[in-house]
């Protein structure tokens, strides 16, 4: 009987969390991060301000738990992406074509995504012993990002089809920056693109046909 109770609470406190981060992520959206108040958020949500901060302590927070569902969602494609290719250079481009997938599919989550690395630079800075625990959670969804990125750089290694004279967490952030990069200014500079005549289908296949050329194997010098 007590554990039904505990499930009926949990499920009660999951669903209430889950109300509030949509109608935060509707508001940030719509009037964007500085013009959305956690007032704002609590009126939309239909709780009270009090109801708001017992599940996120500030708007940070609210944000950055948005974050944590983009890095789950780019996961998820990104390991999609890599498991229809074999180790190599290929399985290695992928990683960029699933972030542009992302960015497509979920603009919205990808604009958040992008927005928390200028906005709240200072939570990756912190000490762990001063993380709040949806700190925690988004750092730990940005660790195994990372991490996804570094080992299909290593498995990219060992087939020989990318160099090998390059540390592979260099390797991995480098790629890392270049898409977020290239990401962000698809995302700013649509209009500027199509008045040009480019889509971002023509950027992207020329921006990885140059990683590609970066990342060919180097004879070794004797």
């Amino acid at each position: 009987m007590e554990d039904k109770k505990i499930s009926r609470k949990q499920r009660e406190t999951e669903l209430r969390k889950q109300i509030i981060l949509e109608a935060a992520e509707k508001l940030f959206l719509s009037n964007g991060y500085e013009n959305t108040t956690m007032d704002d958020i609590a009126n939309d949500a239909e709780f009270s301000k009090g109801t708001l901060y017992n599940y996120f302590k500030s708007k940070e927070e609210l944000y950055l738990a948005i974050g944590t569902k983009a890095y789950e969602i780019i996961i998820d494609t990104t390991k999609d992406f890599i498991e229809k290719k074999k180790p190599g250079v290929d399985q290695l481009k992928t990683v960029g074509y699933a972030y542009y997938e992302f960015t497509k599919k979920y603009p919205g989550y990808a604009h958040i995504f992008h927005d928390i690395a200028v906005k709240l630079p200072f939570v990756a800075e912190k000490s762990l012993d001063t993380l709040t625990s949806v700190e925690k959670d988004y750092l730990k969804k940005s660790e195994l990002y990372g991490n996804l990125i570094k080992g299909t750089v290593i498995n990219a290694i060992k087939t020989k089809t990318i160099r090998s004279d390059k540390d592979p967490l260099l390797i991995g952030f480098t790629l890392f920056m270049v898409n977020s990069g290239i990401m962000k200014e698809l995302e700013q500079h649509q209009n500027t693109f199509e008045k040009m005549n480019f889509d971002g289908d023509d950027v992207i296949e020329f921006v990885f046909e140059m990683i590609e050329a970066g990342l060919k194997p180097r004879e070794n010098k004797k």
